[in-house]
């Protein structure tokens, strides 16, 4: 076993091409050889190791599919035989036609949604589109309590004119953490998860447009702004669903063109004689 072990690392540190004749095989089950090659595909050039061990088991592993498949071909009977061999060719030609079809489909594909069309789909669509959970759009600030510059911070986050956006840029380094993109809507909970712990009953009391709040703890003080909420059961912002939207147009891109592919192909058979139906 330690010969065999130190030649099959002679094999995998080779830095030659394998021709993968006879004299280049590690191992043989029956007409079927594995070649040194196979395995630096599978662990690579260069020996580690591991190498050796990785090798070791790929080539049981080979070997025990194989004597497997010809315990396998011996006894079982024909039918079964012939059962499994149907659902091979059912299986390869299902998996062939898949994938042309794919790189058919993508190839024609027309990707880009504009907005008029999102804009469209989703009029057209509104009761399909509540959210199922409470949405806001929000900022919010976490210092500390000791900060100089506290009052104005706090003025500023409330204002939120393009200067006070300026200056609370200028001073973000102060901040242990902070969140100004309140142009984007997200989930309430994860919104406030990013605050100290809040009851279910200040939970609500902070959904609420255009407001403003303060949370404090030993060291720290959290201003927090809700420009506006959108409850649970509600119709979502166009902005929220707006990946949703362009996914759903693009899918159905794909079924047309699979519908007119599945017409195409039966009209080109009918025309050029490979397809034909008898009466």
């Amino acid at each position: 076993m330690k010969f065999i072990s130190f030649l099959l690392l002679l094999l995998i540190s080779a830095c030659t091409l394998s021709t993968n004749n006879e004299s280049d095989a590690v191992a043989r089950v029956g007409e079927n050889y594995l070649f040194s090659s196979d395995l630096q595909d599978q662990i690579g050039p260069l020996y580690n190791g591991d190498s050796l061990q990785i090798a070791n088991r790929l080539i049981d592993d080979w070997a025990e599919q194989l004597l497997y498949l010809k315990k396998a071909e011996i006894n079982l009977n024909s039918t079964e035989k012939k059962r499994l061999d149907k659902l091979v060719r059912t299986y390869r030609n299902d998996l062939y036609v898949k994938t042309y079809k794919d790189m058919a489909i993508q190839s024609q594909l027309d990707s880009v949604v504009d907005q008029v069309e999102i804009q469209d789909y989703f009029e057209q669509n509104k009761a399909n589109f509540r959210t199922n959970k409470d949405l806001l759009r929000g900022r919010y600030v976490r210092v500390r309590n000791e900060n100089f510059n506290l009052s104005t911070i706090r003025r500023s986050l409330r204002r939120f004119n393009d200067l006070d956006k300026i200056f609370l840029d200028s001073i973000a380094l102060q901040f242990t953490t902070y969140s100004m993109n309140d142009s984007i809507w997200v989930q309430a909970s994860q919104f406030f998860n990013r605050l100290p712990s809040i009851s279910e009953r200040r939970y609500k009391n902070f959904l609420k447009n255009n407001s403003f709040f303060e949370l404090q703890d030993s060291l720290e003080v959290y201003l927090v702004v809700v420009e506006e909420v959108v409850l649970r059961n509600e119709l979502a912002p166009l902005e929220y669903v707006m990946p949703t939207l362009k996914q759903i147009l693009i899918n159905k891109r794909k079924l047309e063109l699979m519908r007119q592919f599945d017409r195409e192909i039966i009209e080109e058979g009918l025309q050029q004689n490979t397809y034909e139906i008898y009466e």
